[in-house]
């Protein structure tokens, strides 16, 4: 089984990659290792939709797989999914590519200049395709994300943000990935850890360590489950 893992930065899997053995490296981007039975190739795209987009449209027309996985943290809208957290995300959606005017954001399908429910969305949202009974993937909380290509910087910003998409999370990259796999028809997953709160940028109040932790463990609790099949 060719599986594929995807990420914005090495940091994010770095604890991954230790965990496998390297075999070769494909690309500057792209490197191949091996854990008991499964292939596993390693993407690092870079951070935001655009990168994302491209390397994995890149990597997927020059090498096929069984699952891609989106491994990486991401910022909790909701206090109650707290640092540490690792989640399953179920629905994505592109949360700033629109259309703004003094009366406020509008999203593409908002201002029909996009079918709401043309392939692969339905109502603008992406869905995931399950969980593969997937013992460590069913153990997931089932979240709903939103993409985002800004950090935001003010308070205003991220209630709108909240009040408009009603999302626990929000990533750089996650429906770019979902958007690619769809399109690709890949099977895929998009497992996220809690880094931080979405607040006013304060790096020092994010906790990467746990987040990284526990990314790791449920990543290879998956990789153990494939492995044996």
């Amino acid at each position: 089984m060719k599986i594929l893992i995807v990420s914005a930065s090495s940091t994010e899997i770095k604890e991954i990659r230790d965990k496998l053995t390297f075999i070769n490296k494909l690309t500057p981007n792209l490197s191949t290792y091996k854990f008991g039975k499964l292939r596993v190739d390693l993407l690092i795209t870079g951070y935001g939709s655009v990168f994302t987009s491209f390397y994995l449209t890149r990597t997927l027309n020059t090498n096929s797989y069984d699952l891609a996985i989106n491994a990486g943290v991401a910022g909790s809208f909701d206090y109650f999914l707290e640092q540490g957290f690792v989640v399953n995300v179920i629905r994505d959606q592109f949360a700033d590519l629109g259309f703004e005017d003094k009366n406020g954001f509008y999203t593409l399908g908002e201002k029909e200049m996009l079918n709401q429910d043309s392939f692969p969305f339905t109502g603008e949202v992406m869905h995931s395709l399950g969980n593969f009974e997937i013992e460590e993937v069913d153990s997931l909380i089932p979240v709903k994300a939103i993409t985002v290509n800004t950090i935001h910087g003010t308070q205003e910003k991220i209630k709108r943000l909240k009040d408009k998409y009603k999302a626990e999370i929000e990533t750089m990259d996650g429906a770019a990935f979902f958007y690619v796999c769809l399109m690709e028809k890949v099977p895929f997953l998009q497992i996220r850890s809690v880094s931080n709160f979405v607040e006013i940028p304060r790096v020092e109040n994010w906790y990467l360590p746990l987040a990284l932790k526990n990314l790791t463990k449920s990543t290879m609790d998956i990789l153990g489950e494939l492995s044996v099949e």
